[in-house]
Parts: structure tokens; sequence; C-alpha cells
């Protein structure tokens, strides 16, 4: 009984903290970058909410759309990952080479989502299949498992 009580107050706390390094912001507090992104792609007025979170030593700022669509940022404003849920990511987001693969690979198939990550650039179409690509935008393989 101890082992439990003791389980569920380190979940407890642990979750306490978490929460603590998340916190609602407006949008004048994007840094500009991620501003001039959501103005070039979205209507800033389609900003449902903004989370600012800290991550390690950098903070990190996770932008939810009034049609669920969230995109991440990091602390400078660069866009990290945008998933538009069943929606097509805008155009002009993914690189060209990307999406003329999907287009001769996947005719009808839509990005949904895009990661940008320090190796790999990842899109998840419609389909469920996730894409990788080295950041060249060259294929790489089919991940089943990609965490976007």
């Amino acid at each position: 009984m101890k082992k439990i009580l003791f389980i569920l107050v380190t979940i407890t706390l642990s979750l306490t903290a978490c929460a603590d390094n998340d916190q609602l912001v407006e949008y004048a507090e994007l840094p500009v970058v991620a501003q001039t992104f959501i103005r070039k792609y979205f209507n800033p007025s389609d900003v449902s909410y903004i989370e600012r979170e800290r991550e390690g030593m950098h903070l990190e700022y996770n932008v939810y759309l009034k049609d669920a669509t969230e995109i991440d940022f990091d602390h400078q404003g660069n866009l990290q990952s945008i998933d538009c849920r069943r929606n097509a990511v805008p155009e002009g987001i993914v690189p060209e080479l990307i999406t003329s693969f999907v287009s001769l690979h996947h005719p009808d198939q839509i990005i949904v989502e895009y990661a940008i990550s320090y190796r790999f650039l990842t899109v998840e179409i419609s389909n469920g299949l996730d894409l990788v690509f080295a950041l060249a935008g060259h294929f790489v393989r089919v991940d089943d498992y990609a965490s976007i």
C-alpha cells in the first residue's frame, strides 16, 4: 500500500512540475519569425491559444489554431513541426522536392503533418504513412514508427 501511495504522490508531483513549465502567452509574445510564419500561411485571428514551454535551457512555442492545427516553434521562432490533422499542410511550407515526391509516388494523398529534426525531415500523408527525407529533401525511407 505504501508503494502505491508513493507512486501516486510521485506521479502527481511530476505532473505538477511539468505543468509549471507551460504558460499561456499572447500572440505578440511569439518571436517575430513565428509571427511572420503565421501571417504568411494563416490568419492570426485563427489562433486559439499559444503555450510557451521550457525544454531544457530553451523555450518552445506551441500554437493551436481554431481548426485544431498545431504549429511548434523553437525559441527563435523557427518551425519545428506542423500538424494539420486531416487538412493539407499549406503550400510553401514543405520543400518542393518533398511535395513533388509525394505527388509522384502517392498521388491520391496529401501531406497532413511536417516535422524538422536535426537529421531528417518527416511528413505524414493522409493514409497514415510517415515518409522520412534527408535534410536536402531526398527520400530516405517509409517509417511506420516515426515520432513526428
